[in-house]
Order: C-alpha cells, then sequence, then structure tokens
C-alpha cells in the first residue's frame, strides 16, 4: 500500500496543536500580593499638637499641696501598719509567755519571777550609770572648754579611762585647730598694737570651733 501524504506524527504543526492545551498560565500560581497602600494625601491638615496645660501660681499651689497630703497620708498608712505589726508581735509574745508560764511548775515560776525582777534591776542600775557617767564626762568637757555635746559618743565607752584619754585627745585636736585658725586670721588681717586684739581674737575663734563642733561625727 502506498501512502500518499505524510504523516500527521511527522508534521510539525501537530506537535504544536497537541501541546497548546498543556499551556498553563503561571501567574495563577505565584503568591497574592496585599495591594499597596494608598500614599498619603498631601491636602490632609497636620494633626493637632496635645495641648499645653497652663496653671495659675494658686492652681499650682493646690496641686503642690494635694501631691504632699497624698504622700503624707501614704506614709502615715505605712506607718500605721508597722504599728500594728508591732502590737500583734507583743500580743504573740505575751501570748506565748503565758503559756509557757502556765506549764511551768511552782518552782519554775518562782526562778522565772526572780530572772525578770533582775533584769529590771539590772537595767535600771545601767540607766543610772548612764546618767552619772554622761553628767562627770559633761563636766570634764566643760572643764577643758569642749562643747558638751561630744558626751553623746564619749560615754559609749563605758570606760573612765578610756573616756579620760578620748577628751585629753580632743582637746589637743581641739586647740591645735583653735590655733591654726588664729595664727590664719592673723595672717589675713594685721594685729593692732597691745595683747587685747589677739586674745579677743582667739578667743572669738575658739567659740566659733566650739559652735561648730556640737556634734562628732
Amino acid at each position: 500500500m502506498k501512502l500518499t501524504q505524510p504523516i500527521n506524527a511527522l508534521n510539525p504543526e501537530f506537535f504544536k496543536k497537541q501541546l497548546e492545551p498543556l499551556k498553563l498560565n503561571l501567574q495563577y500560581f505565584a503568591e497574592p500580593n496585599d495591594p499597596p497602600a494608598d500614599p498619603p494625601n498631601p491636602d490632609d491638615p497636620p494633626s493637632d499638637p496635645p495641648a499645653k496645660v497652663e496653671l495659675t501660681p494658686e492652681e499650682l499651689q493646690k496641686k503642690v499641696e494635694a501631691e504632699s497630703d497624698r504622700k503624707l497620708a501614704k506614709a502615715l498608712e505605712k506607718k500605721q501598719k508597722e504599728w500594728e505589726a508591732q502590737l500583734q508581735q507583743r500580743i504573740a509574745d505575751a501570748k506565748k509567755d503565758a503559756e509557757q508560764y502556765a506549764k511551768m511548775t511552782q518552782k519554775e515560776r518562782e526562778d522565772a519571777e526572780f530572772k525578770k525582777r533582775l533584769e529590771a534591776l539590772d537595767k535600771r542600775e545601767r540607766e543610772l550609770n548612764t546618767k552619772q557617767l554622761r553628767s562627770e564626762v559633761e563636766s570634764d568637757l566643760k572643764t577643758e572648754g569642749l562643747p558638751a555635746a561630744f558626751a553623746d559618743s564619749l560615754i559609749k565607752l563605758e570606760d573612765n579611762e578610756k573616756i579620760k584619754e578620748a577628751v585629753a585627745s580632743i582637746k589637743k585636736e581641739f586647740d591645735e585647730a583653735v590655733n591654726n585658725a588664729v595664727k590664719e586670721k592673723l595672717r589675713q588681717d594685721p594685729p593692732e598694737t597691745g595683747s587685747s586684739k589677739i586674745n579677743n581674737s582667739f578667743n572669738a575663734t575658739k567659740a566659733a570651733m566650739a559652735r561648730k563642733n556640737r556634734i562628732i561625727k
């Protein structure tokens, strides 16, 4: 049998027609994009700045007082809670002591009472000794021309010899500081004739140094 026409399979047009249905639109497989935001409109007016609050002196004073009252009330509330906590602790301690006392024998109760009386007497004695020691130290300081306020720190030594040594040391340093201050003042101000001016300057400087050293730091 003789073929009068070429085979369609060998015809390029045949392949083209067969492949056309296989073409795909790749845009359908692309990731969707959000629509672009609208550009700002230059005609829109700018947003208003925050309003500035202006207060009169009276209003400002009231505001300051209100804030002070608030802080004071808060501090008082905190202090009240501390007092209540301390009171509750004392009540709990007293209750615990009462329970322990109830469990004691007669001999243990007597011993406990005796111990409390000794502690109270010892505390009272310490207070009296401290009061007497303060009086003696203040007298010594006055004799040496030193401020009596030094006594608060000196009595903590609780030893007469150590206190005397401390007073002597303070006296020496104090006099040296006064003398240096007098010399400095004399260098700045020419002295007048006679010794009265120098003595008056020394006494005035010494008094100033005493006032300045009211408290030991």
